[in-house]
């Protein structure tokens, strides 16, 4: 693709993880819309729901209540934050210094003293015994580290015997038809831009991304943004990076293997694991249960929401899935 040859034959992109793409970057990794976290929680909003749906199946998959959990990766504190309150004690560990702090000051922030955060180096051994914990959440972040399987593997050395990991994931089956090609812009502080370009490879399971840095702020690059601000991928040209070369200040290039529902699994195998669970979310039944209930219907307060939810979501979270469709996995030692 053009784009992509430009980048490594004229900016000469530096090697760099996750972490330094995009994780220290960011003030909020989720832009501050976490129900609880960031905003009331609405019982009238189906994302809100669906976010406490995810939480109990955290909660529920690691059987968790008054128990030790880990929590790999958990950007500004989720599912940490939310699961502490019913837990014995969360230990979560990040590779972004920034995340850690942004996760300690949210924690301080809304009083929750059994959760505490530590900064981890990208591709490091877990700061932690053997068998010393009864649970492992893992949100969306396996997948960020440079070897994956090396981290599934330092679960199962944290896990006590019986002990239990629940992961979610970012399988590239999802951008087969519509964005294996992708652009993400957005402001750092300080006045520059940043410039993600995804080049997704699905049938090998991984993705390599180039982060593009200008000296000025997209509006001062002249950056061909559509009328929502967004930059398509088809306007990202060589002839477009080399207009606007003299405003770049680096270039970066992370390269991430983001494995299926099925490599997962087999890897979980090989790596010792007693039970590998490919099975149903219950945020998804969150979402459900939310549009088959009437507005007058739906209960008014969160705890009357998780009382409604938690034993179905008991129930959902070990009914086997399909692995066609890289559903959560849960992973017994």
């Amino acid at each position: 693709m053009e784009p992509f040859d430009y980048i490594e034959n004229n900016l000469k992109p530096e090697p760099c993880d996750s972490v330094e793409l995009f994780y220290d970057q960011m003030e909020s990794q989720s832009f501050e819309c976490l129900p609880v976290i960031y905003r009331p929680f609405d019982p009238q909003d189906r994302a809100h729901w669906c976010d406490r749906g995810s939480m109990l199946d955290f909660l529920l998959s690691t059987r968790g209540e008054g128990k030790r959990l880990l929590d790999f990766g958990p950007g500004d504190g989720w599912p940490s934050l939310l699961v502490a309150p019913l837990a014995g004690r969360v230990v979560g560990v990040d590779a972004s210094a920034r995340r850690v702090q942004v996760c300690r000051e949210n924690a301080e922030r809304l009083g929750i003293d059994n959760a505490e955060f530590l900064h981890v180096g990208a591709g490091e051994r877990l700061p932690f015994e053997d068998m010393s914990f009864d649970g492992v959440m893992a949100a969306s972040s396996v997948e960020q580290a440079p070897d994956p399987k090396f981290v599934l593997s330092e679960f199962f050395r944290v896990l006590k015997p019986g002990g239990r990991l629940r992961m979610t994931y970012e399988d590239l089956d999802r951008y087969r038809d519509s964005s294996r090609f992708e652009t993400w812009v957005w402001r750092l502080e300080g006045g520059g831009t940043r410039l993600v370009v995804y080049d997704r490879h699905v049938e090998e399971e991984y993705a390599v991304m180039y982060g593009i840095t200008f000296r000025a702020a997209p509006e001062g690059v002249n950056l061909p943004l559509d009328g929502s601000g967004v930059l398509p991928f088809d306007r990202v040209t060589a002839a477009l990076l080399e207009e606007l070369r003299p405003y770049i200040a680096g270039t970066v290039t992370c390269r991430l293997t983001h494995p299926s529902g099925r490599t997962f699994c087999e890897w979980l195998n090989e790596i010792g694991f007693s039970e590998v669970i490919p099975s149903h979310s219950g945020a998804h039944l969150a979402g459900e249960v939310f549009e088959r209930l009437g507005e007058r219907e739906r209960p008014r307060d969160i705890e009357a929401i998780d009382a409604m939810l938690r034993p179905v979501v008991d129930v959902v979270v070990e009914m086997r899935a399909p692995l066609a469709c890289n559903p959560r996995i849960t992973a017994v030692k």
